[in-house]
């Protein structure tokens, strides 16, 4: 239930401050006077488009913050990973005129799309572009749904639409056609055979670039090696012998000065170091053969590789594991019928699956369809349309994510005409009253805890008016319902009544909000209402009878819901007494306080009361 509603800056509104409670909170107000604003700052807080043209003129930013009180809430909150607050849910949004805007949840940030979200367990708007919207049958099938609690079936039937849809995108992948795979096996065999007879290893071009240079370079290797050779030699001035003959001195000294020894120890070692050198290269030297058919052989081989890799367009190292890939892509041609006949097999059996699912869903569908129909035409009968014929229409069609059916709500409003299309006879009083009774059919069902109508009331007046009045109060004894409305009729229906006027307040037009809790200021305000600028004794009368023949109503609905828990009580006692289970019932979230009940407070606060929270 939406418990505070505060707004700052939005539209002409500055600083307003909102108490909701239980039951039906009607808003009224002339044209203008800003009425609509509550409605937009509700549609906000559950994630509805918002632009900079919202933001009053002369502030950098709008602030709506809204407050929810509800046992579900909990549940809810922890499903989307938001802090929860024992049933208490506040949700603040900011509107910046420059478009950056922020959204918070129990005071953690959070998205618009978060509040989207949030929205479909919280509250539901209904406006006169809802009564366009039932023109779509699109939207026909969510309604029998809702009204038959279809989700989790409708969710399940999903699941199996989504994994059949997945199998079908995989067979279609394998569906090329087969002279285009048998080109492309034929194409695979002689790229395999050519790279089997070249046999490339990874590394080879390095290693045969490395052993090219070297047989270029004999020559010049001898020459280099072999100088060194003679200057490391161990005969008359080669380097051995040298270092031998300085190690032999230093040796002696050590017989002088023993601190000599680590010296002597070193030259002993680099002697032996320098003499392995020299023989390794001595060894290298006789190694060194000219074999120029070698050479040829490297070449020959360097132009093969090059060539394969230039056709694969990859280097050399890439060819063996190319050909891992290509042996890979033919084994997977020659299996292609195979695979293609187990994707037909898996096709068939999750069709199969989501036909009977759909199959299920239809069933329920057809069970409800007839209840629901009744149900919505009783609910026209009281908004005088007692006359009018209402059919929910069903046909088979192909399977979509919402099963095989399609949905048409189908209206005759003049007796011996035939059932047509909503589109194609409802006039927009007509739609108004088919919205309302929609709602109330779906008011025990549907998990929105709240409904908030904007002037979906439009078209309509006289005795049809009070029974749209009757109509939302109805809904209002298991929702929490916020209408706006220029219907008297309707008003004094209102458990909570909220007026809006527009105000001048240094030299600045602003919207006010106030709770009429007198009766007198009630009854003045139908008045005003029926009557116009000018009140009329008769006016006064009739605003009167309104108030009283509503208080009257709401007193025989108090009574039947009474009776209606006593027959419940009683039938659940005999049924403990009998050792049976309690029947399942639909419980509303909540009912209707008595008639003007106070429920709290409605005032205009300063910017620091929108901030609390």
């Amino acid at each position: 239930m939406l418990t505070t509603l505060q707004i700052r800056n939005l539209a002409i509104a500055d600083a307003l401050e909102v108490e909701l409670g239980p039951g039906l909170n009607v808003i009224t107000g002339e044209t203008g006077a800003g009425k609509s604003i509550l409605v937009d700052a509700v549609g906000l807080v559950l994630g509805g488009r918002a632009t900079a043209a919202d933001v009053r003129a002369g502030a950098a930013e709008a602030v709506v913050e809204a407050r929810f009180e509800g046992p579900e809430l909990d549940a809810q909150l922890q499903a989307l990973d938001l802090p929860t607050s024992s049933g208490e849910l506040v949700i603040r949004r900011v509107v910046s005129r420059s478009g950056r805007g922020k959204v918070q949840v129990n005071g953690a940030l959070a998205t618009v799309g978060t509040l989207a979200q949030l929205a479909r367990g919280l509250c539901e708007l209904s406006g006169q572009h809802d009564q366009l919207g039932l023109l779509d049958p699109s939207t026909h099938l969510g309604l029998l749904d809702a009204f038959a609690e279809l989700g989790p079936d409708r969710l399940r039937f999903g699941e199996r639409h989504a994994a059949l849809q997945a199998a079908r995108r995989a067979r279609d992948a394998l569906d090329s056609s087969q002279a285009d795979r048998a080109r492309r096996a034929a194409t695979l065999s002689e790229q395999i055979a050519d790279l089997e007879a070249l046999s490339a290893s990874e590394g080879e071009e390095a290693r045969l670039v490395a052993e090219r240079k070297r047989l270029s370079g004999l020559e010049r290797l001898r020459a280099l090696c072999g100088a060194a050779c003679e200057v490391l030699g161990d005969g008359e001035g080669g380097a051995v012998a040298e270092v031998g003959r300085a190690g032999a001195r230093v040796h002696d000294a050590v017989g002088l000065d023993p601190a000599l020894a680590p010296i002597s120890e070193g030259l002993r070692a680099g002697l032996a170091e320098l003499d392995e050198v020299r023989r390794g290269l001595a060894r290298y030297l006789d190694g060194l053969e000219a074999d120029p058919g070698r050479l040829a052989e490297i070449d020959d081989r360097l132009d093969l590789l090059r060539r394969a890799a230039r056709r694969s367009a990859c280097g050399c190292d890439a060819l063996p594991a190319l050909l891992e890939a290509l042996r890979r892509e033919h084994a997977s041609l020659l299996a292609h019928a195979e695979r293609i006949s187990v994707s037909d097999a898996e096709v068939s059996r999750l069709l199969a699956l989501a036909e009977a699912e759909a199959t299920r869903l239809r069933a329920s569908r057809q069970a409800s369809a007839a209840r629901f129909g009744r149900a919505v035409r009783a609910e026209l009968a009281r908004l005088g349309m007692s006359r009018t014929r209402f059919e929910v229409g069903m046909s088979q069609v192909a399977l979509g994510p919402d099963g095989g059916d399609r949905v048409e709500l189908r209206i005759g409003p003049n007796p011996g005409e035939p059932l047509q299309p909503l589109a194609h006879v409802a006039s927009g009083g007509e739609l108004s009253r088919i919205l309302l009774a929609l709602k109330r059919a779906l008011a025990e069902v549907e998990g929105a805890s709240t409904y908030v109508f904007d002037e979906v009331d439009a078209g309509v007046g006289g005795a049809v008016a009070e029974a749209v009045g009757r109509m939302l109060q109805g809904v209002a004894s298991h929702k929490q319902v916020l209408c706006v409305t220029h219907l008297p009729q309707v008003a004094a229906f209102a458990d909570r009544h909220l007026v809006v006027r527009k105000q001048v307040v240094r030299a600045r037009t602003v919207s006010a909000v106030s709770e009429l809790r007198d009766p007198g200021a009630r009854r003045d305000e139908l008045a005003r209402m029926l009557a116009g600028a000018t009140i009329t004794d008769a006016a006064l009368a009739h605003a009167a009878e309104l108030l009283s023949g509503a208080a009257r109503e709401h007193a025989g609905v108090v009574r039947r819901q009474v009776e209606q828990a006593a027959r419940r009580v009683k039938v659940s006692r005999a049924n403990a007494t009998r050792g049976e289970s309690p029947p399942k019932l639909r419980r509303a979230p909540g009912a209707a306080p008595p008639s003007g009940a106070a429920c709290g407070d409605v005032r205009k606060t300063g910017p620091s009361a929108a901030h609390k929270g």
